[in-house]
């Protein structure tokens, strides 16, 4: 056997299998990442508190930016990489010894589905299901148009064993 054609017929392989898993890769629906997190938390008494609940966030993966205002009782953070699932925020919250209330998130991504049934896919097996809010109406009319990659951003709820959102404001991505 010629050495020349056995190469070529690997790299034809490698060619092929590269383009198959490429067609594969864009077929699969895009996810969307929480970008950023508002948590109401209860119990903040003092700065020794704060700086307990800072360390905590500071843990998750991807957290950043980790603002404590201890006034309000609200907390705050970005999320630089990965999936950051709001149990994992509800946990780290009570292992430092707070009730967490209230969650905001701003989460960006391509909107699945149509009509009242719109969602965003959230990790390999996660949805956050988009309801309601004064924003929901313009979302839907973004979808409509063909604008389905989107930032969102409002409360976000567990209701049975999804996330919902409801939308207080979308804007095209």
């Amino acid at each position: 056997m010629n050495p020349k054609s056995s190469t070529r017929r690997i790299l034809t392989m490698i060619t092929a299998a590269s383009l198959v898993a490429g067609i594969f890769a864009v077929a699969e629906p895009a996810l969307a990442a929480v970008d950023h997190y508002d948590v109401q938390v209860d119990g903040l008494a003092c700065p020794f508190c704060a700086y307990g609940l800072e360390k905590k966030l500071k843990k998750l993966p991807g957290a950043a930016n980790v603002k404590i205002e201890l006034n309000t009782g609200w907390a705050s953070f970005d999320v630089s990489s990965g999936v950051l699932l709001p149990e994992a925020v509800q946990d780290a919250v009570r292992d430092a010894g707070f009730t967490p209330r209230d969650i905001k998130v701003t989460a960006s991504g391509t909107v699945q589905g149509d009509g009242d049934e719109l969602r965003l896919g959230v990790g390999s097996d996660q949805t956050l299901t988009l309801r309601g809010g004064e924003a929901f109406d313009k979302l839907r009319g973004l979808v409509k148009k063909g604008h389905r990659d989107v930032v969102v951003t409002g409360l976000i709820r567990r209701v049975d064993d999804t996330w919902q959102l409801a939308v207080a404001s979308a804007e095209q991505r």
